[in-house]
């Protein structure tokens, strides 16, 4: 992640300067190496690879793959300290050394290359390198590639399109979607989303990448583009997350390796998290309605099967429509903390929330339009938008209006909104939130979004009784949930929808 010339002047250049963590790296060079040879090799296992990469393999097969590796075009798009570049000659040279074989002569600067839009980096690049990549300072995105790459590694600018110049993201826009008439590209796309593209297209056939990138395009309106093209057009092979940043600046990564060919269904994709493995059919990614991140990763595979099979849960749209709440644009010209004339007791914030119930008498902000154009919204039930470690969905009694801090849920059937008070707080859904929310915000908050919520798998158990010991959670301040799973009516809760579940 780096800087460049085209970002605005008002960026700051040092916040962009991020370079790749050398275990990282060597795991990407190492990836990208094992998924290509894979394409030639199909029998090629993990520990096959391994075997070979310690000078274990037999001298004939060692030497084929040699052979093979020595004929790919290396590129990483975003050189930066050539992290990458580096990597990948040194470990070339081991495995000719430990198979007694010879490189062709100027190999390095013939087959492996890097670009760089910044000369300043570039020439520090250069000064640090102990091998001889063929160097390019360029915009890879707009650089008319020469040779298609066999395997590109890259750690690729991580830039907000807020921070762009103006008429470079009109332009970038405009080139790469004319190359892709298929995909909406959106106006909101982070620089990274370009790099992906522009390396689909300079792939050889069966050419592979591997990129370590923010997780934000697995869940995000924006990184639809991406997950069109990997249900579509480009295999995805493997996802890797450690659970934990890369790096010490505030996002969250996902490294993905992926190769030019159209997926099959039968396609296993390898998920790794924590060095734990599993495998998902290609197939699986067509079905995925809710954050590929939280199906992948954060889910496991029991529950995905029973949010599959189990036909006592259904989604959010079934039983709800989701609205959302009152736009009041400068919010200090329309709420006031007084009542006064012509104003309506209102929730405007989910910090005036701390119990499940909420009445007129609790109300902390009054609303008057004062002549303005928005629509006052109401609703029974509101969901928070942005939340931390709490999950409350608040009973609105009195039907007040709320801000958009919200979304309102109505009832699709005249049905007993209490009852369903309780399972909109109850554990599951509390659950749910955490395993398919959107993450990528800083501080440990989560959000869903309206496309995110109406999808939001949920129990549809139309009859159900409640303890009568239990309505004091309706008034009680919900907790963080270390404390709030200790609480004896949150058990009274959750134990009747959990049997009826299975």
């Amino acid at each position: 992640m780096r800087t460049s010339p085209i970002l605005k002047h008002s960026t700051n250049p040092e916040k962009g300067v991020v370079f790749t963590p050398r275990e990282h790296a060597d795991f990407m060079v190492r990836e990208g190496l094992f998924w290509r040879l894979h394409q030639d090799f199909s029998n090629l296992s993990r520990n096959q690879f391994q075997s070979f990469l310690n000078g274990f393999e037999d001298r004939k097969t060692g030497g084929e793959y040699i052979s093979a590796l020595c004929s790919y075009q290396f590129q990483d798009p975003s050189a930066g300290d050539g992290i990458f570049l580096e990597l990948i000659c040194s470990i070339m040279n081991e495995l000719c050394s430990k198979y007694d074989v010879q490189k062709e002569k100027d190999w390095e600067s013939s087959h492996v290359c890097g670009f760089e839009i910044s000369a300043e980096i570039l020439k520090e690049c250069k000064q640090k390198l102990n091998c001889s990549p063929f160097l390019v300072q360029s915009d890879y995105l707009y650089e008319q590639c020469h040779k298609k790459a066999d395997i590109v590694i890259a750690n690729p600018p991580y830039v907000r399109q807020e921070l762009l110049h103006s008429d470079y993201k009109l332009k970038l826009r405009q080139k790469f979607q004319q190359e892709f008439p298929d995909v909406k590209l959106s106006v909101r796309c982070d620089l990274y989303i370009y790099f992906l593209l522009k390396v689909f297209r300079n792939l050889n056939k069966n050419g592979v990448f591997t990129f370590i990138i923010p997780n934000s395009w697995m869940d995000n309106s924006y990184g639809e583009i991406l997950r069109q093209l990997f249900r579509e057009k480009i295999q995805l092979l493997s996802t890797t997350d450690s659970g934990s940043r890369h790096f010490k600046q505030e996002v969250n990564t996902v490294i993905i390796s992926g190769v030019h060919k159209k997926p099959a269904n039968n396609n296993q994709i390898i998920v790794n998290l924590d060095q734990k493995c599993k495998s998902i059919f290609q197939e699986r990614l067509q079905s995925l309605v809710l954050s590929w991140h939280g199906s992948l990763f954060r889910c496991p595979s029991w529950l995905l099967h029973q949010l599959r099979e189990n036909k006592a849960i259904g989604k959010m749209s079934d039983m709800f429509s989701v609205h959302s709440g009152i736009i009041a644009g400068d919010k200090q010209a329309y709420y006031n903390k007084n009542k006064i004339d012509g104003s309506l007791p209102a929730i405007r914030s989910p910090k005036e929330t701390s119990p499940i119930l909420f009445t007129q008498s609790n109300v902390q902000t009054w609303i008057q339009k004062n002549g303005a154009d928005f629509k006052i919204r109401k609703a029974p039930l509101l969901w928070t938008d942005l939340r931390g470690g709490r999950h409350v969905v608040v009973w609105n009694r009195d039907n007040l209006p709320f801000e958009h801090t919200f979304y309102g849920l109505h009832l699709k059937e005249g049905q007993d909104v209490k009852k369903w008070v309780y399972i909109l707080n109850s554990s599951w859904v509390w659950l749910m939130v955490e395993l398919f929310g959107r993450r990528g915000l800083g501080g440990g908050a989560i959000r869903l979004v309206k496309n995110d919520l109406v999808n939001l798998p949920i129990p549809l158990i139309k009859k159900m009784k409640f303890s009568a010991n239990i309505t004091g959670i309706l008034e009680r301040p919900i907790y963080n949930w270390r404390t709030e799973l200790e609480q004896v009516d949150r058990k009274c809760v959750d134990d009747p929808y959990l049997k009826r579940l299975g």
